[in-house]
């Protein structure tokens, strides 16, 4: 029987993309690639290139057990690494409740035998799956990042995977790779999560003074940019900048602003993506008089003096500064990943350049080097030297200690990297797949080889036309840009109406706290909990229902994580405790936002 009509019609109401894909390509279906015969259950299977790709006996049994093996009950979001004719789709989501269930599959036409072959509606029409078919794998990421906040599990099962081995390999790579930069971002919330929301408190007054990067937009069409990192090959470029400068847009992240200055150059664009105090030292006595500074709320407040410039302010990361935004003025999103160097690429990317040069971005550690010489970084490890630990012995461990492995340079050859820098470098990787229309240029022969990135010659560079008159124009008319009028007071009001709502909020957590300590105290007594169970219930539907609660709830991430993160059934005891123990974290996160939101409203007041 042939299910393909059937299958249609409900690919047409639940994926309609989909349907005109299949619907395009069902003639072209090559038939004879695959070898259909069926298992002793009477249920079809699949032969490619002489491997079956499902069970000859029970298929359907087999996915299950193959499943229940596999899953891991922590996940939130499921990948499935190929779907064949959907038997591992079905026992997946037989064996979870509401969670989503993407299936990338690389091979469309397997996809319409499948369509052919079996009667999918039911699937179809669950609600809980996501396809990507024929969709490159870095591809998956833009899907990923909506679903931010779920624990991530990729199965993949043999058959599929040999049959196509370069596909998956490369999807493996990048689910890891965004695992990788998930985990990382939590032990940095972990770490800064309360840093950003005293900077931001404190910055807040400037979302009503300073325009957003979305004001740039394009603005500078058609010029290339000059990307300047501070790596240790940033040495040799440094002599030809002034030469440099005349034929590219110059972006500076600002750990690179000192050597510039150094050399007599002051860059057009400075962009700063670290809330620490010692990050805004990589500013100190540094003059600038033209720069335009590109940063987000979050940054150490000292920044905004140092640089005393135009400011453009990029959107906040976190549901705070989101707010805010939300009720004064959108700013513009940068990418982030992890790095002031990809918010700096992004930044060029978001103006308008269709070439983005880059300097000093090796990305490792060549000739076991790890900044340019006279940043800020190489300087405090000699203010910070003593008899028995000289700078040698820092600039040793910054080394050893970030766990050091050999990788492909551009110009051949092999230099050093990290871990951290690694995930930087698929990053890079994904935004080359992403926008394969931006020639991006590395200038860094000992630097890192990045797929999509082709390393170029100084002298290519060097003989780029001259753009500085032309270009000078557009950024006097960049710095005359201003933020709308009237947001100082939508500002302020949106602050008090959040402080109004954080009380509110402050109210019911304080309310579960009381109801799960007096939960505690029935359980101990043998008390019927059903009265007590359906007023948490109650209390927790009206907490969820508060706009405040992701702003509230943004520091608790790690807190929530480790509870996602036990592995066996919780006793009863335990869950009445981790109940409290989120209440009470709920109900301190709110005081902290709380008095920094006052202090941040009598701040803007007075700006």
């Amino acid at each position: 029987m042939n299910f393909l009509n059937t299958n249609l019609k409900a690919l047409d109401s639940f994926f309609p993309s989909l349907s005109l894909f299949v619907r395009k390509r069902v003639n072209q279906n090559p038939a004879d690639r695959y070898n259909v015969s069926y298992s002793r259950t009477g249920l079809p299977t699949l032969e490619i290139n002489g491997q079956l790709i499902h069970s000859r006996f029970n298929p359907e049994r087999e996915s299950l057990r193959f499943m229940e093996s596999q899953l891991s009950r922590e996940a939130g979001l499921y990948i499935l690494g190929g779907f064949g004719l959907g038997y591992h789709c079905e026992a997946l989501l037989s064996l979870t409740g509401d969670e989503i269930l993407i299936i990338v599959e690389p091979d469309g036409d397997l996809f319409i035998q499948a369509l052919k072959l079996r009667d999918l509606r039911a699937l179809f029409a669950s609600g809980r799956v996501v396809f990507l078919i024929e969709t490159p794998p870095g591809q998956i990421i833009e899907i990923l990042e909506e679903f931010q906040g779920k624990l991530v599990q990729l199965l993949q099962t043999r058959s599929l995977y040999d049959y196509n081995q370069e596909y998956y390999d490369s999807l493996r790579l990048t689910v890891s790779n965004y695992i990788s930069r998930k985990e990382v971002n939590l032990s940095t919330l972990k770490r800064f999560g309360k840093l950003w929301l005293r900077n931001l408190s404190e910055n807040a007054f400037l979302l009503a003074q300073a325009p957003g990067v979305r004001a740039l937009e394009n603005y500078f069409n058609g010029f290339p940019s000059l990307l300047i990192a501070a790596g240790p090959s940033l040495d040799r470029i440094l002599p030809y900048l002034k030469k440099l400068r005349s034929s590219f847009i110059l972006v500076a992240v600002d750990t690179a602003l000192q050597a510039c200055l150094r050399v007599g150059v002051e860059p057009d664009f400075i962009v700063v993506a670290d809330p620490q105090y010692w990050n805004s030292r990589h500013l100190d006595r540094c003059s600038t008089e033209k720069s335009i500074l590109i940063s987000d709320t979050s940054a150490f407040p000292s920044v905004f003096r140092q640089i005393k410039g135009t400011t453009f302010l990029c959107s906040s990361s976190f549901p705070l500064g989101l707010y805010l935004e939300e009720h004064s003025e959108i700013k513009g999103k940068l990418k982030a990943g992890g790095s002031v160097a990809t918010a700096a690429w992004d930044f060029c990317r978001m103006i308008g350049s269709d070439e983005i040069w880059c300097a000093g971005l090796d990305l490792g550690f060549p000739d076991k080097q790890t900044h340019c010489r006279g940043s800020f970084f190489e300087q405090r490890v000699h203010w910070l030297s003593e008899k028995f630990k000289p700078a040698e012995n820092a600039s040793w461990h910054a080394l050893i200690d970030a766990g050091l492995r050999k990788v492909i340079a551009n110009g051949g050859g092999e230099t050093w990297t990290d871990r951290r820098m690694t995930l930087y470098v698929r990053w890079f990787e994904e935004q080359m797949e992403r926008f394969p229309g931006i020639q991006t240029y590395n200038l860094s022969e000992k630097g890192i080889q990045i797929n999509g990135m082709a390393h170029s010659s100084l002298k290519k560079a060097l003989d780029k036309p001259e753009i500085r008159k032309e270009l000078d124009i557009k950024l006097v008319g960049g710095r005359k840009i201003i933020p709308e009028s009237g947001l100082k007071e939508e500002l302020n009001l949106s602050i008090e109406n959040l402080i109004c709502e954080l009380t509110s909020l402050s109210q019911l957590a304080g309310q579960g706290l009381l109801l799960s300590e007096n939960l505690e105290q029935l359980f101990k007594a043998g008390v019927n909990l059903t009265d007590t169970l359906e007023k948490l219930n109650d209390l927790d539907r009206s907490i969820l229902a508060r706009s405040s609660k992701d702003i509230a709830g943004f520091i608790l991430q790690n807190f929530i994580a480790d509870l996602l993160r036990e592995k066996n059934s919780p006793s009863p005891e335990l869950i009445i405790k981790n109940s409290q123990s989120l209440y009470r974290e709920l109900h301190d996160s709110i005081f902290f936002h709380r008095e920094l939101l006052q202090k941040a409203l009598d701040k803007s007041k007075r700006a």
